[in-house]
């Protein structure tokens, strides 16, 4: 084997090195790219789960404003009725108040000293 068959050899021997990194890059970035883009669909299919999700939290929650605003009504109700015997009993009550103020029943003196 002379001198120039060596040189010609690890020169061929540096081409396919050089083809095979070349192409191992190649494959790298394909994978790399394939990750990306299921990765990609599994974050667009997590936010769309999470997004229907959230919708229906948000429209039972809202269903259950219904709730509130009968709550709500009930307690005016019964705001009203309170009210409307607070006012029916006034008149009772203003007496009541004024017969414990005018109506002084003193105790005794204390007996001797």
């Amino acid at each position: 084997m002379s001198g120039q068959e060596g040189i010609d050899r690890l020169l061929a021997a540096e081409s396919e090195a050089t083809e095979i990194v070349s192409k191992a890059r190649k494959e790298k970035t394909a994978r790399i790219k394939q990750a990306r883009d299921e990765a990609e669909a599994e974050i667009k299919k997590l936010r769309g789960d999470m997004d229907r999700d959230f919708k229906n939290a948000e429209f039972s929650g809202t269903g259950g404003g219904d709730k509130s605003a009968k709550l709500m009504a009930d307690t005016e109700n019964q705001l009203g009725e309170i009210r409307r015997l607070a006012e029916a009993n006034r008149v009772n009550v203003v007496r009541q108040i004024l017969s414990w103020i005018t109506t002084v029943d003193p105790p005794p003196p204390p007996k001797g000293n």
